[in-house]
């Protein structure tokens, strides 16, 4: 029997348990009144910054919504079954703030330069100068190691309820904010407990900028986050705080691919020296009065189902090359790059030779490792940044102009109006993308891929050994392996198993697949034992089977060459006056006044630096559209210096003095680029290639 003590006990429990129901009651009360409220607050907020976000969540319907009041009287949901929050969500957030400020997880990026390779390049030279600045104050100061009090750009990785968004925002200005969850449920919740009108006050009022990304799927998050950066600055993603609020497999999903694909960030920047360029050869190009892809080019349908060959020279092209012999007749053959030496060594003459390289170094190859005969049988195809004497070594020659280059903007968007060329996308940044460009483009659809690898199995046998890479008894040529195998990343196989693959060449996959995914109609078939391409279905090569009657290869080349490509006419005066040497000059002046001042503090130097990037992104589509187009990879490249710098240090003056240092050299660069673009049409590529130089060092140990 109890004692009057053990049932006094029970009964205070009891009695303590009714007054927590009952105060659990009046939270419930008074959160159940209080979401309304919140719910309109928040979508008025958004109908002002982000209307789109307001007109699709007024009238959202939830399949599965769990919310409930948490011991706090805050807003908690079910997450697959499990109390997303604890007992105080709102505290447990900001406890999470504080942790993420105190040893917060950043991007990284390095500018390793390429010691091999010397040229006259004013960029190599002075990015180069500004790294090493970097460079030696790693050596002596103190590396950042929480979240400073102004933070370049964040990217946080679910909404969750939202309550971690306040106490982030309230210590540190964050310039660009990129969310992103993948639930839109979730989102949807948050509209009943964020503080979304702080959040989109506060980042208005500091002159920021945000971007949400709701019901994202981890394969495409990085794409569209390289897209959304595209005209605020690439270099936004440079020493950017990555936050993972919550656990959820999707989340783990979207950070681990967003952390694989990171290396897209620096794909394509391209950079002043090689704008100058490509505005140099395509003066020399268009003197040459070269043919260039029309913009409704249009196969019929008889010579659209014509199979199209992509050769390119990755190490499973030797177990197709009998594959690609014995179908030639009935087949389109397109050689990519250091494939056509394979190829023609094989005696298959290929229809079109494929060459992306604006470089000098793509006429020294062709001269050096082929024959110069066998190449007056063969058909180039180009983009009109390439080397002008390149034409000469071929049949025919036909172009086309390559999306955003300066060249481009001044053939294409102010002489023609843009009435008559087609501008191709998805052509970079290896030949195997130029060349199933030009077979989208010009409306073929159905393409198969040989050797088009994008990285190796064997690390030894990185190209086909009937190629130049390897010596006539198929061993390795060591040094040129050496220059190869860079930066490798692990890919699944096309047929299964693990592929070796470089940066360069996996980013090539990637905008292989953006192009086919771009051009649905097109059914491509991934013969290469290389890595997987999505939207190619894998094919062996002894299963491939091709309809015995084709039309002829010689009338459909000629259709080709005379009904997709327009001869073009050349006027000297109209191209120089659209070149604007005077425009540039002060295009450049005016960057260069918005950094040649005093700055005092992180906040102080980025807002300079922001506004302008803002200046030269103004001149996007007007008439000096080129001019952006030449600055904006020396920018995206120099900024990201700055803010390595800017970020990278604990002491925030340290960081400032550091960045100034880079700054004086950038103000030299500008100096130089004036000088240089003075002479632009005369800037035709004179270097040599350092891997054409280890070609022919190789031969001469041979020998």
């Amino acid at each position: 029997m109890s004692t009057q003590s053990e049932i006094d006990a029970i009964v205070a429990v009891a009695e303590a348990q009714v007054n927590k129901l009952a105060q659990k009651n009046e939270l419930e009360k008074k959160l159940a009144k209080a979401m309304p409220a919140k719910f309109e607050e928040n979508i008025q907020a958004f109908e002002k910054y982000l209307p789109k976000i307001a007109e699709e969540f007024y009238h959202f319907k939830p399949n599965n919504l769990q919310l409930f009041c948490a011991e706090s009287g805050d807003l908690n949901i079910f997450q697959d079954g499990t109390a997303l929050y604890g007992e105080d969500p709102r505290k447990q957030s900001y406890d999470q703030v504080q942790k993420v400020k105190e040893k917060p997880k950043l991007t990284s990026m390095s500018f390793s330069q390429n010691k091999n390779e010397v040229n006259d390049f004013i960029h190599t030279k002075y990015v180069a100068q500004m790294y090493n600045v970097y460079l030696d104050a790693k050596e002596k100061y103190e590396p950042m190691t929480r979240v400073p009090s102004h933070l370049g750009s964040a990217v946080i990785f679910g909404i969750g309820l939202g309550y971690h968004f306040r106490p982030l925002l309230e210590d540190v200005t964050i310039d660009h904010l990129y969310i992103c969850e993948p639930n839109r449920e979730m989102f949807y919740a948050s509209l009943f407990s964020c503080d979304w009108k702080y959040v989109l006050e506060t980042i208005d009022e500091r002159d920021g900028n945000v971007v949400f990304n709701i019901g994202v799927e981890y394969e495409q998050f990085t794409i569209d986050f390289l897209n959304e950066l595209k005209d605020k600055g690439l270099f936004n993603s440079v020493n950017s705080l990555l936050y993972q609020h919550y656990p959820s497999e999707k989340l783990t999903k979207l950070l681990k691919r967003f952390e694989r694909d990171f290396f897209l960030l620096a794909a394509g920047w391209g950079f002043f020296d090689d704008g100058v360029i490509s505005i140099a050869h395509e003066y020399g190009n268009a003197k040459r009065q070269i043919p260039l892809l029309r913009k409704d080019a249009k196969l019929p349908k008889v010579y659209a189902n014509m199979p199209v060959f992509i050769v390119a020279n990755g190490p499973s092209l030797d177990e197709t090359l009998e594959t690609i012999k014995s179908y030639q007749g009935q087949a389109i053959i397109f050689s990519c790059g250091s494939a056509i030496t394979t190829l023609l060594k094989q005696d298959i003459i290929p229809d079109f030779h494929v060459a992306l390289e604006r470089a000098k170094v793509s006429f020294d190859f062709l001269r050096e490792f082929c024959d110069e005969e066998k190449l007056k049988k063969v058909n180039f195809l180009t983009t009109t940044v390439m080397y002008p004497d390149c034409s000469d070594l071929f049949e025919w020659t036909g172009m086309s102009l390559k999306n955003a280059e300066p060249s481009t903007t001044i053939v294409s968007d102010y002489i023609d109006r843009g009435r008559t060329f087609a501008q191709m996308r998805y052509c970079n940044p290896q030949v195997a993308n130029t060349a199933l460009a030009f077979a989208c483009y010009m409306g073929f659809e159905e393409i198969y891929l040989f050797g088009v690898d994008g990285g190796y199995k064997d690390p030894t046998h990185h190209h086909s050994k009937h190629s130049v890479y390897y010596k006539d008894d198929g061993n390795e040529k060591e040094t040129l392996g050496n220059y190869i195998r860079q930066g490798e990343l692990q890919v699944e196989g096309n047929f299964g198993g693990v592929v070796y693959s470089p940066v360069f060449y996996n980013t090539g996959r990637v905008y292989l697949e953006k192009a086919l995914a771009a051009f649905k109609r097109v059914n491509c078939f991934n013969c290469s034992d290389g890595a997987k391409i999505e939207n190619t279905q894998p094919l062996r090569c002894y299963d491939i089977l091709l309809a015995p009657v084709q039309p002829k290869k010689s009338e459909m080349i000629s259709f080709i060459k005379n009904e997709l490509f327009v001869e073009r006419q050349f006027n000297e005066e109209e191209f120089v006056t659209w070149v604007a040497y005077s425009k540039f000059n002060e295009i450049v002046d005016t960057m260069v006044e918005f950094v040649d001042k005093e700055f005092t503090s992180r906040a102080e130097l980025a807002k300079a630096l922001k506004e302008q990037v803002r200046y030269l992104f103004s001149h996007s589509q007007t008439a000096a559209r080129h001019i952006y187009f030449l600055l904006e990879g020396t920018m995206t490249y120099t900024h990201s210096i700055f803010r390595m710098m800017l970020y990278g240090f604990e002491d925030e003056q340290k960081s400032v003095e550091v960045t100034m240092q880079a700054i004086d050299i950038f103000k030299e660069y500008m100096s130089e680029a004036k000088k240089k673009y003075a002479r632009v049409l005369e800037e035709v590529d004179k270097h040599d290639s350092s891997l054409l130089s280890m070609f022919k060092d190789e031969e001469i140990k041979r020998n």
